[in-house]
């Protein structure tokens, strides 16, 4: 019996494991073998490769994608994997947002080990974007209509058990100590932030009172990750999201916070926030959801602004552009908007 989420890069690509996995969904598939077209290694690994095929009756496809976490250096982080395996699995059928279309997920009893298979979007014309890619304000605007979508479905039509959503930010606190998060605002990538932005003391306090926050509130499905580098364009143009490792129950203006002032440049955030937050709460509407009223709404999502700072503040293994953009980007937008003042830290 082959795992259902190999450790082993090789393994997954082999027919005996592809046969097995794919004949569930496609029966009588044989596979020949498989060529890789791209290798992207960070954490995780995603891996892009063509099939050829000895049978394939049901019309399984032909270019596919893995996510999983392969390699010495991935080694501690395998049981990532199980969150996004679980939400392509038992939550993404139930949403009406653009997700890549899964083939097979897997976690393995043993190792823990979360796997997807998906579709290979890009051999079918979609784009994927890098964390410093452009987005423009109608992009973002689109991004904002996916979450809506996001944030108003059907809790009643999700039956499975879905205690692994619990909200969790306050879990994020015991990421790094408060020294360590200090070294790190010190480090550069906070250079030119007033130093009431940069004392890690209030960043952390800032993250524990919307962890509270959220927690209390509970009011939807929340992404939590959904800068340029998490989203795609299908061949229409329209934002996908991908890399749901981080997604539970929590507030609305997470998202929409955390999106907005990292994906934006600053002047434009600055000039379009109000206007693209108005954005999402007709969304919201059109999309049967209950949207707070405009006031109460620009005030929940200026204090929310301090958790994608938060998150970029207390980030390591990254290239060392995107770091200081996102924490010179949300910080900035979290200076502008008072935002630990807001959280009364």
């Amino acid at each position: 019996m082959v795992s259902p989420a190999p450790l082993d890069l090789d393994e997954v690509l082999s027919p005996t494991w592809l046969d097995a996995v794919l004949g569930t969904r496609y029966p009588g598939t044989r596979v020949a073998g498989t060529t890789v077209t791209e290798d992207l290694r960070t954490i995780a690994t995603k891996v892009r490769f063509d099939v050829a095929f000895d049978a394939n009756p049901s019309g399984a496809p032909g270019a596919l994608c893995v996510k999983g976490y392969f390699g010495p250096d991935s080694a501690g982080f395998v049981a990532l994997g199980q969150m996004e395996a679980r939400f392509y699995s038992e939550i993404a059928p139930h949403l009406r947002v653009n997700v890549p279309p899964c083939v097979h997920t897997g976690i393995d009893p043993e190792t823990e080990h979360g796997l997807i298979l998906m579709e290979d979007l890009v051999a079918g014309g979609s784009t994927f974007l890098t964390a410093l890619s452009p987005y423009s304000v109608d992009q973002a605007a689109a991004t904002l209509e996916q979450l809506a979508r996001l944030h108003t479905a059907d809790r009643s039509a999700i039956t499975v058990d879905t205690a692994w959503l619990a909200p969790r930010l306050g879990g994020y606190l015991d990421y790094v100590t408060e020294e360590r998060l200090q070294t790190q605002l010190d480090d550069g990538r906070a250079d030119g932030l007033d130093a009431a932005v940069r004392r890690a003391d209030r960043l952390r306090a800032g993250l524990g009172a919307l962890a509270t926050h959220s927690a209390e509130s509970a009011a939807c499905l929340v992404h939590g990750d959904a800068h340029a580098g998490n989203l795609y364009l299908d061949p229409t143009g329209a934002p996908g999201l991908i890399d749901w490792q981080v997604v539970q129950w929590g507030a609305w203006e997470l998202d929409v916070a955390y999106h907005l002032g990292a994906v934006l440049d600053t002047p434009d955030r600055r000039v379009h926030e109000r206007a693209l937050l108005g954005h999402y709460l007709d969304a919201v509407r059109a999309h049967g959801g209950d949207a707070p009223a405009e006031a109460d709404a620009w005030a929940a999502y200026r204090a929310a602004l301090v958790y994608g700072y938060f998150m970029w503040g207390i980030t390591q293994r990254v290239e060392r552009p995107i770091l200081v953009t996102f924490v010179q980007r949300l910080g900035t937008a979290v200076q502008d908007h008072a935002s630990f003042d807001l959280l009364g830290v």
